[in-house]
C-alpha cells in the first residue's frame, strides 16, 4: 500500500501520536466566502472514539469566542503532508493536563479525513479555507508607525457608531521601507505564521522590525496596522519561506488589547447565524 494512502486511512493514529508528544492541529471557524479565514494551532490534548479535546485558542491574551454547537475546519499536518476535517464544538471544559488545567474545548470526532491537494495546501474536495493576504514592509522608523496606530484605532472605533472608517494610511504612512505579499498561515497568542514566496525571501533578511497590514472585512472596516519582528522562518521543498512574526507592542502597549479586541470581534462575527440558517430560530 502507498505510504501516503497508509497514512491517510491511519488517521486516528496520527492524532494518538500528536497527544502523546504534546503536538498541534490547527482549528478555524469557516467563513461564508468573502471573508478570510483565521486558522489557530492549538495543542491536542486527548482523543476518544467520541471526541477530541483541544486548548481554546488564544490571541494576545484573550481567550477567541468559540461558541457551542460551532461548526469548524480541522487540519493535521505532519511534515510535507496535510488533512483537513470537519467538526463541531460539542462543549467547553477545564482540562487537566501534565503541565496544568487548560480552558479547553471538546469537538466532535470527524468520520473521515480528507487530504489537501499538493498545489493548494487549504483545499479538499469538501472544505476550502481561504488565507488572509498580508502586506509586510521593512519598517525603517519604528516611532513613525504610531501615528498611524493611534488613528487607525480611532477611525474603527468611531465606525462602531456612526457608519463607513476612513483609512488614516495615506495621510499618515509609516517610515516604511521594500514590501511584499504574504498569505497568513496561522494566527498565535503573541504573532502570526506567513507563507513567503521565494521571490520575495530577500526582504527578510533585512534586520529590524516589520510592519503588517491585516484585512478582517467586513468585521473590521479598516486594515489593522501590526508593528512585528522575525521570529523564525523555515525553507519547505518549493522553496517558499514559512516565517513566524512576533507582535511587537512595546511602543504603544495600549494597541495590543484593541487588536486582541478586533479579532476576537472578527471570530464571533463569523459565528453568528446566518439567513436561512435552521439554527437562527
Amino acid at each position: 500500500m502507498p505510504a501516503r494512502r497508509s497514512r491517510t486511512e491511519r488517521w486516528r493514529e496520527s492524532l494518538n501520536n500528536l497527544v502523546d508528544r504534546n503536538g498541534p492541529i490547527e482549528i478555524t471557524v469557516p467563513g461564508n466566502g468573502e471573508s478570510p479565514d483565521l486558522i489557530w494551532r492549538v495543542r491536542l490534548l486527548e482523543v476518544t472514539d467520541e471526541y477530541l479535546v483541544v486548548e481554546q485558542p488564544t490571541t494576545l491574551h484573550h481567550q477567541i469566542p468559540v461558541h457551542d454547537a460551532s461548526d469548524l475546519i480541522g487540519g493535521i499536518a505532519i511534515g510535507q503532508n496535510r488533512w483537513m476535517f470537519r467538526t463541531r464544538v460539542i462543549d467547553h471544559l477545564d482540562f487537566r493536563a501534565m503541565f496544568g488545567t487548560v480552558a479547553a474545548l471538546r469537538l466532535a470526532m470527524p468520520h473521515t479525513v480528507e487530504r489537501c491537494q499538493r498545489r493548494n495546501f487549504y483545499r479538499t474536495s469538501t472544505a476550502t479555507l481561504s488565507l488572509p493576504p498580508v502586506k509586510i514592509w521593512k519598517l525603517k522608523d519604528p516611532d513613525s508607525a504610531i501615528p498611524l496606530e493611534v488613528a487607525t484605532k480611532a477611525a474603527i472605533l468611531d465606525s462602531q457608531g456612526s457608519g463607513p472608517a476612513n483609512d488614516p494610511f495615506e495621510l499618515i504612512k509609516p517610515d516604511l521601507g521594500s514590501s511584499l505579499v504574504a498569505s497568513m498561515l496561522n494566527i498565535g497568542g503573541g504573532g502570526v505564521g506567513m507563507l513567503v514566496s521565494s521571490a520575495d525571501t530577500g526582504i527578510l533578511n533585512q534586520h529590524g522590525p516589520f510592519w503588517l497590514r491585516l484585512e478582517l472585512q467586513p468585521s473590521v472596516p479598516i486594515p489593522l496596522s501590526l508593528t512585528a519582528r522575525l521570529a523564525h522562518t523555515r525553507v519547505d521543498s518549493s522553496g517558499d519561506v514559512h516565517a513566524g512574526f512576533a507582535f511587537d507592542f512595546v511602543r504603544n502597549r495600549e494597541y495590543e488589547p484593541f487588536i486582541a479586541e478586533q479579532i476576537c470581534r472578527y471570530v464571533a462575527d463569523l459565528q453568528k447565524p446566518k439567513s436561512g440558517d435552521k439554527r437562527a430560530a
